[in-house]
């Protein structure tokens, strides 16, 4: 069993030891065993502190999910450094910014980086590309003080130590390769940081959070606890949920009880969804199925051919699968869980998802700042329960409810929902007074999401605090009206914003995304508001667009949908 008095390196260590032989990677051709990749992580932390990497030293990988950087993340973690997930389709400009930030020694990255941002980062060391076979054409002049080298300078050679500028000729393979450093690795415990991972900017103001091994370690042990539900015999506090999930997946709960799981992740690890992918996966003994790049129809042909029984996507990405022409010949008989977060997945989808794909739909809601799930929906939640809340806290995690004085409310009341456990992150990095703004003494964390509980202890999530609409002197909760317009069939998806209006308050505009070939005309949605809403809720504004400006978890940025109506109240066009 694991548990949050250990370090990820240990927790891999301990879980690899006892099934060497079983495999525990696969993307594309590579298939890797668990006794393989102990190997391969050992490697790269010898590389690593041959190059004077040490506890504390921060690393950043700008790479697409795959091998690499799942090498790569233990073995930092091994060494007791930082690892900075980057998003591998970060522009140079929004790169520059995060590196200066961040202060890494060291770059790892599977594409090019401009001169200019390299030598933006004073702290940078070392540069070191996935692709051996890469590495040479893409080597970078520099002068030993950090600025380009002249025209008639020689460029680095392979190897050459120059401790005053990067050394951009290093390869991960050539790394693994070298032999034993000299230096005995520094100590490390659970409450050292491990990574600083940045938010996905639905603000526009990306943050850098900052998590130990603790609280990275934390969700997966929560993780455990619930799979006893259907892994383990169960209890007697246990044998009802039990008998409900038996008797809704029967076949597929059976086969997959007591066997190591087959995860397909389809997110980007460098978000706190995708990283934590990662995590439950291989720190539960399971295999882990990879997507460098998520694509809808490989996705399904993965499902069938790997036999995967939980599958982790946004909610984006499993209403393109739903929309193939061909879903219905892909045998998705093995899926026990659809997992989801990351945005928010309307009912009318989750439960879409129950049916064409014959499975459990588990939503998971949380951020960046508490390593991912506040609560989670369960194998044994009804149909109803599962499509929507967002579940029951998981295991180890408190919460709470609170007013806009951070008093706790009773159930059923709409606050502000506040959380405390040992996944919590340890701050802003750089930032106290930030974090200050989100956390209290006492180690709760406010999250700005407004919710209710019920008398059951499910989570209903109404809105984000920032985004609440006051039409009248009355409280509008965007995401109530957005349920609502995705469950006409002609609507895909709906972002609703409130705009400063002329006689004072804010009016409701509603930005629509039809469904595929759908024509739609702004009074037939507003006629389909009069029909559930009360008068106040009603959208004074319809605007229909092809999509939204999106974060790159795909969460609709609100921001900007504001700045469009804003633009165009004043007379302008839309963008």
């Amino acid at each position: 069993m694991l548990n949050t008095g250990m370090t990820i390196a240990v927790a891999l260590r301990r879980v690899a030891e006892t099934r060497l032989d079983q495999e525990a990677l696969v993307c594309g051709e590579v298939r890797v065993t668990y006794g393989q990749l102990l190997e391969r992580v050992g490697a790269l932390a010898r590389g690593l502190r041959g190059l004077g990497v040490r506890k504390g030293d921060k690393v950043a990988a700008l790479l697409p999910p795959g091998p690499e950087f799942i090498y790569l993340l233990f073995a930092v973690a091994e060494l007791g450094g930082v690892i900075v997930p980057l998003n591998p389709q970060l522009r140079q400009r929004a790169l520059s910014d995060v590196l200066q930030d961040a202060e890494p020694v060291a770059l790892i990255t599977s594409r090019p980086v401009e001169d200019a941002v390299l030598h933006s980062v004073s702290s940078l060391r070392h540069v070191i590309f996935a692709d051996a076979k890469s590495a040479p054409s893409l080597v970078r002049d520099m002068r030993c003080d950090g600025r380009p080298a002249s025209a008639g300078s020689s460029r680095l050679k392979p190897g050459l130590r120059q401790d005053c500028a990067p050394e951009t000729s290093l390869s991960l393979a050539g790394l693994m390769a070298a032999p034993e450093a000299p230096q005995s690795p520094d100590p490390v415990s659970p409450q050292d940081l491990l990574a600083l991972l940045y938010t996905s900017g639905t603000t526009g103001t990306p943050k850098g959070t900052m998590h130990s091994h603790r609280s990275l370690i934390a969700p997966v042990v929560a993780s455990i606890k619930l799979r006893e539900l259907w892994v383990r015999r169960p209890s007697l506090k246990t044998l009802g949920q039990t008998a409900r999930a038996l008797a809704r997946y029967r076949e597929r709960l059976l086969r997959a009880a007591g066997r190591p799981q087959t995860f397909l992740s389809t997110v980007g690890w460098h978000t706190i969804t995708g990283l934590e992918v990662v995590f439950q996966a291989l720190l539960m003994g399971d295999r882990l199925v990879v997507m460098p790049r998520f694509h809808p129809r490989q996705a399904m042909e993965l499902i069938e051919q790997e036999r995967v029984t939980v599958v982790v996507a946004v909610p984006m990405a499993y209403q393109v699968m739903l929309g193939l022409q061909d879903f219905d010949r892909c045998d998705t008989s093995s899926l026990l869980i659809c997992g989801t977060g990351a945005a928010p997945c309307p009912p009318h989808l989750a439960r879409e998802i129950q049916r064409r794909f014959g499975c459990a739909v588990h939503i998971g809601f949380g951020a960046t700042e508490t390593a991912g799930g506040i609560a989670a929906t369960s194998l044994a939640d009804s149909t109803q329960r599962q499509s929507e809340t967002v579940g029951r806290p998981m295991p180890g995690m408190e919460i709470k409810v609170v007013d806009h004085e951070r008093r706790p409310l009773p159930p059923g009341q709409v606050g502000e929902l506040a959380c405390r456990s040992d996944s919590v992150m340890l701050g802003y990095y750089r930032a106290p007074e930030l974090t200050a703004e989100v956390m209290d003494e006492d180690g709760w964390y406010y999250t700005g999401d407004l919710a209710v509980i019920d008398e059951a202890g499910y989570v209903h999530i109404v809105g984000r605090k920032k985004d609440v609409i006051i039409r009248g002197g009355q409280n509008i909760y965007p995401a109530e009206i957005e349920a609502y317009l995705t469950s006409h069939p002609q609507v895909r998806e709906a972002a609703v914003v409130g705009v400063p209006s002329a006689v004072g308050g804010e009016s409701v505009w509603a930005f629509v995304v039809p469904e595929g070939g759908a024509e739609m005309t702004a009074q037939e949605v507003l006629d389909y508001c009069r029909v559930a809403l009360e008068p106040y809720k009603i959208p004074g504004r319809v605007q229909f667009v092809t999509d939204f400006p999106r974060s790159e978890t795909g969460k609709p940025q609100k921001f900007r949908l504001r700045e469009m109506a804003l633009h165009e109240t004043k007379g302008g066009e839309l963008p």
